[in-house]
């Protein structure tokens, strides 16, 4: 049933779709309950969802390239370190600038652009497409031994 429909694309459009749910509810945070709460939610999908990146990742690479591959994706994990912060202090300046008050509830609802960008991005991926180059390079890797 459920596991069999769950490809590790849909699981991990489903962790954004937590996380995006994450920052809402983050938006309209009032108590330390719901604080722990959504700390629950996060706990409960950050662990899977980086390793299903990875795992995603990783299929797609050849191994003997996997060095370099994982390379470009520590680079692009350091970007993202940059680029989520400065959106979230851009749009709490903003704040400010309009409302006299700079206040990070909006700030927290800006993060789900990235979520929504990740997650258009991951639906272009051709899985199969991917593997295909990664497969090959493995197997003339494998026959010039």
């Amino acid at each position: 049933g459920l596991a069999g429909a769950m490809t590790t694309k849909r699981s991990i459009l489903l962790a954004l779709m937590v996380y995006s749910v994450v920052a809402v509810w983050g938006f309209f945070l009032d108590s330390v309950l719901e604080f722990w709460l959504l700390a629950w939610m996060v706990g409960v999908v950050q662990g899977g969802s980086q390793a299903l990146s990875r795992s995603l990742y990783a299929s797609m690479a050849p191994k003997a390239k996997s060095g370099e591959f994982f390379g470009f994706f520590s680079v692009s994990a350091k970007f993202a370190g940059i680029i989520g912060p400065v959106i979230f202090g851009a749009v709490i300046g903003l704040t400010a600038a309009i409302t006299g008050t700079p206040s990070p509830r909006p700030a927290v609802l800006s993060i789900i652009v990235l979520f929504i960008l990740g997650g258009f991005l991951l639906t272009l991926v051709d899985e199969e497409k991917g593997r295909r180059p990664a497969q090959k390079e493995n197997a003339r890797l494998i026959s010039a031994e």
